[in-house]
């Protein structure tokens, strides 16, 4: 089992460096990382031998832009500006080709995994938690878009699919995950089961020993075939079910203006998802379970302090300090 941490390529995350040997020296006790594109490493900071993963680009957002309903992608963003910039241009060649261009770039790097998130939500959905797509329909637009996008023949790099807790791979609906995996034709696929975001698909959870005992229901729910296919973790958590039942029953009213709206979404979206250390008795158990090929300690952080303090903390979690 490879290790890793994540990283993006924003510059508050690669500022936390002095240069590439300073990185270096972070990623002792890690066999890697795995790296978001989120602008360019202008100073050359990531060591590509290093990138073992790469997170491909999301967007939150893109069931109707892919399935051809403009008009409402359109009254969902503010207008057919706003559709051109948040995907490109306005059909959904727009979208394959940004995915494309992110993955040429996986394989230039020599990642051995992408991540694709399988999810669709809408920016009014997010805080709502009532959703217009069912997860067979956003896990069958996936299949759709990952056929496209990677070719039976080519299969060095592996595809891991990302579960969330909108619409899509939600690791809840066994017949879902089925489905999903037996429509992408890829060959080198499997999933990657975010722990975080499992917990978020029971908003009464309350301590992280609840969260252990529901992930492990859920995982053996969707069966041994299926388990096996789990080839990386997300190790992370987030019990932030009282909060989002509160704001889904008392949802705020979403600002017309582009940037307003945008930070309101990302302040509630981090408010829930806080991907803090999972860092309970048990949790080791959990991940020799699992047995994944890659474990990715996914936090977010505001300081180089504060990620090395959670690294550390989920390490002693793991009895690996």
């Amino acid at each position: 089992m490879k290790r890793t941490f994540n990283l993006t390529t924003y510059s508050d995350d690669l500022d936390r460096y002095r240069d590439r040997a300073d990185l270096l020296s972070a990623l002792t006790g890690f066999d890697g990382l795995e790296l978001m594109h989120c602008g360019e490493d202008a100073r050359g900071v990531v060591p590509p031998e290093k990138i073992l993963g790469v997170h491909l680009i999301f967007f939150p957002y893109w069931y109707d832009f892919y399935t051809g309903d403009l008009a409402t992608c359109e009254r969902h963003l503010g207008g057919r500006e706003a559709v051109r910039a948040l995907y490109g241009w306005e059909t959904p060649d727009a979208l394959v080709d940004a995915y494309r261009q992110d993955i040429e770039k996986a394989k230039t790097e020599g990642a051995r995994y992408v991540v694709f998130h399988v999810s669709d939500c809408a920016d009014e959905e997010l805080f709502t938690l009532r959703y217009r797509h069912t997860s067979r329909e956003v896990a069958e637009a996936s299949a759709d878009l990952l056929n496209t996008l990677f070719p039976e023949q080519d299969g060095d790099m592996a595809l891991l699919m990302e579960n969330l807790w909108h619409p899509g791979l939600t690791l809840t609906e066994p017949e879902v995950t089925g489905l999903l995996l037996d429509r992408v034709r890829y060959r080198n696929k499997g999933i990657m089961l975010d722990t975080g975001h499992l917990m978020h698909t029971d908003l009464s959870l309350r301590t992280q020993e609840e969260a252990l005992a529901y992930l492990r229901r859920r995982i053996e729910e969707q069966g041994e075939a299926v388990r096996k296919t789990i080839r990386g973790i997300h190790l992370n958590q987030s019990l932030t079910g009282a909060y989002m039942s509160e704001t889904a029953a008392h949802p705020p009213v979403l600002s017309r203006d582009p940037q307003k709206r945008t930070e309101q979404v990302y302040t509630h979206a981090f408010q829930c998802d806080q991907h803090q250390p999972f860092a309970c008795p048990g949790v080791q158990a959990l991940i020799e379970w699992i047995d994944p090929e890659y474990l990715t300690f996914e936090f977010i952080s505001r300081s180089r302090a504060e990620q090395e303090a959670m690294l550390k903390k989920q390490l002693l979690a793991l009895g690996q300090a």
